[in-house]
């Protein structure tokens, strides 16, 4: 029997994975069919044991290259829709309230005419100063407006954010810039083409401003060699590095306003708001892309810059700007949907702060706190256990490790907490846009004060209604967010070995995190030091690191030719492998881990277009899903002894070429 499928779409579990394995031949198959698979065993490919009648059932939704179901987000968009609309059909609201801002960001928007509304005047002006600048100093003082009282982040991809040498205070991040016009700098690296892309987007850009052509094409070619400029100065593989935690520095000012000596560095932080008084470091990634950057700020290359500069404005002010030029067309995309629609997923996220406290009160209470928080006590006592029995390190250094263990706190739902009313009572406006220029300022003024400030590790820097955990290594902190408490990974009326198969596995995951290779450069109380743990436990970590590198690159591919790899999966793989081996030694029998690891396989299904698993392959920190379970389960001691895997089988890896993270 055959199925017909499109050639640009392979579902997850059609992949060969394991060593042994090799895809069936072009030579062999019809071109445009795949011979349906027979019924997986356990022993052979678990992934597909557990997943293969959801995989076949499963479709992608127009313009997707991929479909997960267990991170279901149109569940959680549907439950904010409809806290929306609730609060919008309310009112009497306390002025400055969560509720108040929604109701009244929703009237506003209802009645705003985007098509035929004229351009606000003050982004009219903003427009016409950005084409006059004949300096950089010029242009500088813009771009610090911009960010001041617009929101538009800034052209030198300056903010603040966590210091990873000084745990819970907030510093001048100066990080990567990564694309330039909204092309990538990794499309610059994989073809010629995006070059062009920019340069065309440049001319667009500027044709705005009443230039010719052949001038505007010109304005484009500029932008385009600047944006090679910066390219060239860039270490992409910084911007493949999830974490970048290898490439972190602590810079002092002088060293930073040396390094930018075109500009006057302080006099720009000055002019966004900061207090430079207090300003004597600056944390960094990239300085081949500070002196690049610095190179290009000057002003032979002013006419490049006002047009980067104008692009990044109009992407923040499209929906107000791109209405009256017809060449802005690509900065906006038609919206069929009623205006009713429009409002709320404009609300869902503008005002995605404003929600979100009211989607914990909706969607989360004291009960699921309970037993979440108590499952991850439960995780952290397995974590316990396998670091004590890790006698391959030293005392001191399994006291260490314990201690960070220790420290570890958790941020959920119970942490959010509403704004004062006071301080967002004067947030109003006579239209939408006013509404919302008022909230930017209003937040972009609170970012700036965050400079200098101390937080605590409790503080959530990720909404709850994001379908997301997440480890911080600098508070030493676990965030789970009350989106991801939704079935399937989390049911409090579900058995306990089933949702520590799911939630748990996620949580044990993170909690993994912060003894990954490279979170473990974090001491237990989130400072960076590498040499918070001595050489020789250093050097028996980084030997197992080269062993799972070795694991992942020689047992496993896709399509039987694209291999892992080893070293940039090696952060999401170890914490896989020790969150696996941690909730697996909290069961107790057959039944228990049956449950488990049917949960944790269904978790990771997935389907994908081919050319998404090679890209994720290329570039992606995470093994692709179907590798993510297989691989895990193949090296677990309890999977073999709970499913009778045996020599022969495909599931089976000798156990001289198995790796552990703790045992």
């Amino acid at each position: 029997m055959k199925k017909f499928v499109s050639l640009s779409v392979i579902c997850a579990m059609g992949f060969s994975l394991m060593t042994g394995c090799s895809a069936l031949p072009a030579s062999e198959a019809e071109e445009s069919t795949v011979t349906e698979l027979e019924a997986a065993r356990p022993q052979d490919d678990y992934y597909r044991y557990i997943n293969q009648d959801t995989l076949a059932d499963m479709e992608f939704e127009y313009g997707s290259d991929t479909s997960m179901p267990a991170f279901n987000v149109s569940l959680i968009d549907d439950q904010i829709e409809e806290l929306i609309r609730d609060v919008a059909a309310g009112d009497g609201y306390v002025p400055g309230s969560e509720e108040d801002i929604i109701k009244r960001a929703y009237d506003l928007y209802m009645d705003y005419d985007f098509e035929n509304e004229d351009i606000p005047e003050d982004l009219a002006d903003i427009i016409v100063q950005i084409d006059s600048v004949t300096t950089v100093d010029e242009l500088l003082d813009i771009d610090a407006m911009l960010v001041r009282d617009y929101g538009v982040n800034s052209l030198l991809n300056i903010n603040p954010n966590v210091n990873p040498f000084v745990p819970g205070e907030m510093v001048l991040w100066i990080s990567q810039i990564n694309s330039i016009l909204y092309v990538p700098f990794t499309g610059i690296r994989d073809g010629d083409d995006t070059i062009d892309e920019i340069a065309g987007s440049g001319q667009v850009v500027i044709l705005t401003c009443g230039y010719d052509a052949d001038t505007s094409a010109q304005y484009g070619e500029d932008i385009a060699l600047l944006a090679l400029d910066i390219y060239s100065g860039t270490d992409m593989e910084i911007i493949e590095d999830s974490t970048g935690v290898s490439h972190q520095t602590l810079m002092s000012a002088s060293e930073i306003e040396e390094a930018y000596s075109n500009i006057d560095l302080m006099g720009y932080l000055s002019n966004i708001g900061y207090d430079t008084s207090i300003i004597d470091s600056f944390c960094t990634c990239d300085m081949g892309q500070i002196e690049a950057m610095n190179e290009a700020l000057t002003d032979e290359n002013i006419d490049a810059l006002k047009v980067w500069e104008l692009g990044r404005f109009y992407a923040n002010y499209a929906q107000y700007i791109a209405p009256h030029y017809p060449e802005l067309g690509a900065y906006i995309s038609t919206d069929y949907s009623s205006k009713d629609d429009q409002a709320v997923a404009e609300i869902s996220g503008v005002f995605s702060a404003e929600t979100d406290p009211l989607y914990v009160e909706r969607y989360y209470d004291e009960d699921t706190d309970i037993e979440l928080r108590s499952m991850c006590d439960d995780i952290k006592e397995g974590y316990r256990a396998l670091i004590s029995g890790a006698e391959w390190l030293s005392e001191d250094t399994r006291a260490e490790l314990l201690r960070k263990l220790d420290n570890i706190v958790y941020v959920t739902g119970t942490d959010i907490e509403r704004h004062d009313p006071e301080e967002y009572s004067d947030i109003v406006g006579d239209n939408y846009y006013e509404l919302c220029l008022n909230y930017t300022r209003h937040e972009q003024s609170e970012m700036t004060a965050y400079l200098g400030q101390t937080f605590s590790r409790t503080e959530a820097f990720m909404n709850m209604q994001d379908m997301n955990a997440c480890y911080q290594p600098s508070f030493n902190n676990i965030t789970i967010t009350v989106a991801i408490t939704n079935e399937p990974f989390f049911d409090i009326d579900a058995d306990y070995y089933t949702n520590l198969g799911a939630l748990g596995m996620i949580l044990a995951h993170e909690m993994g995190h912060a003894f990954d290779s490279d979170n473990i450069l974090y001491d237990a109380d989130g400072v960076y030091d590498p040499s918070w743990l001595p050489d020789a436990d250093m050097d028996a970590l980084n030997e197992r690191n080269a062993q799972a590198v070795e694991y992942f690159e020689n047992n496993f591919t896709v399509f039987g030719v694209y291999h892992v790899d080893g070293e940039q999966t090696l952060g999401e793989n170890y914490a896989d492998l020790g969150a696996l081996e941690c909730i697996t030694s909290l069961t107790e029998t057959d039944e228990d881990r049956m449950l488990l690891f049917a949960s944790f396989a269904t978790i990771w299904c997935e389907k994908a277009t081919d050319d998404m698993i090679i890209y994720q392959i290329a570039y992606d920190s995470h093994s692709p899903a179907v590798i993510r379970v297989n691989s895990i389960l193949s090296t677990i001691d309890a999977f073999y002894e709970t499913y009778d895997v045996t020599e022969g089988d495909d599931m089976y890896i000798a156990p001289e070429n198995r790796i552990s993270r703790w045992y």
